[in-house]
């Protein structure tokens, strides 16, 4: 990779920017590439993107390359130092050191796929990752479809039709309902949650032929202050027709 790419430390600056590489006595321009490697070893994977932006200004800067190049130049410089690693001796006393190296190295090279917006990376590892996304949408379609599977076991061709202007009989029905009790004195039916009601009627009845909202069944199923409801939908005793009255 050019030396050309990176910014370097001025010579004898006391007090260079962090990501400025090279040391005191001035840059090797012949090492610069190691000397950016160097420095990545020492950084936490949340400064690569500071790190990475850094060098890449100043290659705009003077404009020594586009973007897609330094990006190309880059990877190629971090996959070759992979390679390096993985290929010297397992056995070597710098083994472990070795290891934490590439390991550091896959970290900057996973920040760098995660860029790579001109797909410039080489070819066949970047149609893997564009497999691995595509079966990743096939896997997620074929969830969706399983529970859309599921969803249409409980679709009606016809909803029950409540008789226009019933509607607040009706549901003061399955407001009795709600208060049946067992010979044992267990509710019949128990649910913590008034807006299953709502939801039920509004999917599987109509009223007058036409769609009942949710909002409106809620309206009914209301906490009451004494008999008064607080907010919501009253039925008044000329609509209470009928009267659920358990077995002797």
């Amino acid at each position: 990779m050019k030396a050309d790419f990176f910014k370097a430390r001025k010579r004898f600056d006391f007090f260079p920017h962090p990501y400025d590489i090279g040391n005191l006595f001035g840059p090797w321009k012949r090492n610069a590439d190691s000397h950016f490697v160097l420095k990545l070893y020492k950084l936490d994977a949340r400064e690569y993107q500071d790190y990475y932006a850094h060098h890449l200004n100043h290659t705009l800067k003077n404009k020594i390359s586009p973007e897609e190049e330094f990006f190309k130049q880059l990877w190629e410089l971090i996959d070759t130092r992979i390679k390096h690693f993985r290929n010297k001796n397992p056995h070597g006393s710098d083994h472990e050191q070795n290891l934490i190296r590439i390991e550091k190295l896959k970290q900057f090279q996973k920040f760098l796929m995660g860029i790579d917006r001109w797909n410039a990376r080489p070819a066949l590892l970047v149609i893997e990752e564009k497999d691995k996304i595509i079966q990743q949408y096939i896997n997620e379609i074929e969830k969706l479809k399983q529970q859309i599977i599921q969803l249409t076991q409980y679709e009606v061709k016809q909803k029950i039709s409540i008789e226009d202007e019933h509607l607040p009989t009706f549901i003061d029905l399955m407001k009795q309902m709600r208060n049946l009790r067992l010979p044992s004195d267990r509710l019949l039916l128990r649910c913590d949650h008034k807006i299953t009601y709502a939801k039920m009627i509004s999917k599987y009845f109509s009223h007058g032929e036409k769609d009942i909202p949710v909002e409106t069944v809620r309206n009914y199923f209301v906490e009451k202050d004494g008999d008064i409801p607080t907010k919501g939908t009253s039925i008044y005793p000329d609509q209470q027709l009928f009267e659920i009255i358990g077995k002797k």
